[in-house]
């Protein structure tokens, strides 16, 4: 046991280039495996490529767990095939509640996007796996693909010539003419650059730092013998509901995004305060 515990902070402290360093994670199967099997070609490969490859298992057990439950052909819903209706039913009310009944076709990406983070972040709590989300490669991957569908689906919805216009300011006088340059330049910066960095740098800093706080909490378990435990699980505690969180805030921000690209969304809630406000008037 003692040869195990000192395996394991031995390989916390490596780099992949071997360099030790203040380590700031739990050690996953692929730093033992680097410490066990130092010059093999497979081992290193699996370095370099360590992010993507838990990126890829959570999408994988998201698929399968989905696929299997979609195979499930039962008219009353029961266990697996129960579980996950539910989450869908909850993912697309919470998106239609924002979007409106139109938003249902923004639920697949969006229901995705929040089991994806939601269960790469869990991973880290798990012995001997990693969150990829703890890394900045990962979120801000995640982040572009957000603006990517964003952006796409402005064009989709407004069309390309009233998405042109969104993006200098929909000049409506000379005025507006003269100041397109300026805006348009405001838009590619705010939409195209400030949005993936603000989304992925607040999940990054986030996941990260629960990492960090599970690492040295399991230092002082080592260092005093289990004296600490019981902060360790609260930590644990702590991390499983603020990854459930960051995922949630994720989603929400990148519903909004959707919203303020949709002409439809902000058509449908003047019609109803329209309405509303003649209501109040009549009385």
């Amino acid at each position: 046991m003692a040869e195990s515990t000192h395996e394991i902070e031995h390989a916390a402290h490596e780099t992949h280039s071997g360099v030790h360093h203040e380590a700031h994670e739990l050690p996953n199967f692929i730093t033992l495996l680097e410490q066990r099997f130092p010059h093999s070609p497979v081992v290193k490969q699996l370095q370099v490529w360590e992010n993507v490859f838990f990126s890829l298992t959570a999408a994988l057990l998201i698929s399968f767990f989905f696929i299997r439950a979609a195979s499930c052909k039962n008219r009353i819903p029961e266990g697996l095939q129960n579980f996950f209706e539910a989450v869908v039913e909850g993912l697309e009310g919470f998106v239609t509640g924002i979007l409106g009944p139109a938003g249902r076709k923004h639920v697949p990406f969006l229901g995705t996007l929040f089991l994806y983070i939601l269960l790469m972040s869990w991973s880290g709590l798990i012995p001997l796996l990693k969150s990829p989300t703890s890394t900045w490669s990962t979120t801000l991957a995640v982040a572009l693909a957000t603006m990517v569908y964003v952006q796409a689906t402005g064009i989709r919805e407004q069309g390309i010539k009233h998405y042109l216009l969104h993006m200098a300011g929909n000049p409506s006088n000379v005025f507006g003419i003269i100041l397109i340059p300026l805006m348009l330049t405001l838009n590619i910066i705010l939409e195209l650059g400030a949005v993936p960095f603000s989304l992925s740098l607040r999940l990054f800093a986030n996941i990260s730092s629960e990492d960090r706080l599970l690492f040295k909490f399991a230092e002082l378990n080592v260092m005093y013998k289990y004296v600490p435990f019981f902060f360790q699980l609260f930590a644990n505690i702590l991390s499983i509901i603020f990854s459930m969180v960051q995922a949630f805030v994720f989603m929400l921000l990148s519903t909004v995004y959707i919203s303020l690209v949709s002409p439809h969304h902000d058509h449908g809630h003047g019609e109803a305060a329209a309405h509303e406000g003649g209501a109040h008037t009549a009385h």
